[in-house]
C-alpha cells in the first residue's frame, strides 16, 4: 500500500472514530435544548419557545419540557412545566402525562404529587407519547448549533423507535374531576381516521403503529398536513384520499 493510500485509510479511520465518539457523546448528553417551535403558536400567532430535556433510564424514559407563550426570556413563573413519562416495562409501552408547577427540568419521584390542572388536553396532540421535535430552523432568538441539531435528530429517532405507546388508563379515571380533561370521550370526538395511506402508521398494530387518529385531533392533523409534515417522505395521498381527509377534518 502506498504512503498516500495508507494515510488516507488512517484518516478515514480517525474520522470514523471521531464521528462515532461525537454521536455517543451527543446521545449521552441530556442537557436541555431550547427551540422556537416551528408548529406551535400562541393565540396571537406569536412564537412558542420550548426548553426540552430527555432523561433516559432502564425502566422508564422521562421527557420534560418548559414552555413559554411569552417570548424567549419570560419570568421564571411564566414557563409551563410538562412531562411525559414512558414506562418501558410494559408492552406496548405506557405513557403518563403531567402538567407541573414551574421549576427546573429535573425529574423527582414526588413530582407527580405537584401536578396542576392541564392547560390543554394532552391527547389532542399526543396520541402516541412524545411527538417529533420540530424547531424553527432559522430562529433568530433560539438558534441551534450543529451539536444541538444533531441531538434533536437523535432524540426524534428515539421517539420513532418506541413504536406504539398507549396512555395510562389513570388518565380516563381522572377526567371527570378536571376542568380541562386529558382527552374527550364523546362518540364524535373518538371517531377514527381511516384514510388508507394514513393508517399504514396510524393503527394499533405492527412496527409502524402509532395509534388511530381521532376527530378530536383534527387541528393537529390539519396543521401537519398543511405544512407538508404529513404524510411523511415516501407516502402520498391519492386524490380520492385527499377528499376523504378533508371530509374528516370538516366533520363528515
Amino acid at each position: 500500500m502506498s504512503r498516500i493510500k495508507c494515510f488516507s485509510a488512517q484518516l478515514l479511520f480517525i474520522t470514523g472514530l471521531l464521528t462515532a465518539g461525537g454521536l455517543i457523546a451527543t446521545v449521552n448528553d441530556t442537557k436541555p435544548v431550547v427551540i422556537e417551535s416551528e408548529e406551535s403558536k400562541t393565540k396571537d400567532l406569536t412564537s412558542v419557545f420550548n426548553e426540552i430535556r430527555w432523561i433516559p433510564g432502564k425502566d422508564q424514559d422521562v421527557w420534560m419540557m418548559n414552555q413559554s407563550h411569552f417570548g424567549r426570556h419570560p419570568g421564571a413563573d411564566k414557563w409551563e412545566r410538562l412531562a411525559i413519562v414512558i414506562d418501558k416495562t410494559q408492552k406496548p409501552m405506557v405513557a403518563r402525562y403531567y402538567q407541573l408547577e414551574p421549576g427546573a427540568l429535573v425529574w423527582e419521584k414526588d413530582l407527580p404529587q405537584k401536578r396542576v390542572e392541564y392547560r390543554a388536553s394532552c391527547f389532542i396532540c399526543h396520541n402516541n407519547g412524545p411527538r417529533a421535535l420540530r424547531p424553527l430552523s432559522e430562529s433568530a432568538e433560539a438558534s441551534l448549533k450543529w451539536p444541538d441539531r444533531l441531538k434533536i435528530q437523535l432524540w426524534n429517532l428515539r421517539i420513532k423507535t418506541y413504536g406504539r405507546i398507549r396512555y395510562s388508563p389513570e388518565h380516563d379515571q381522572e377526567d371527570s374531576s378536571l376542568r380541562v380533561p386529558f382527552g374527550y370521550h364523546t362518540k364524535e370526538d373518538r371517531d377514527e381516521l381511516k384514510v388508507k395511506t394514513c393508517i399504514y402508521c396510524h393503527n394499533e398494530s405492527g412496527f409502524l403503529a402509532r395509534g388511530f387518529l381521532q376527530r378530536q385531533q383534527t387541528g393537529t392533523i390539519a396543521s401537519l398536513v398543511q405544512r407538508g409534515e404529513m404524510p411523511p417522505p415516501g407516502f402520498s395521498l391519492s386524490e380520492k384520499e385527499k377528499y376523504e381527509l378533508q371530509d374528516f377534518l370538516r366533520g363528515f
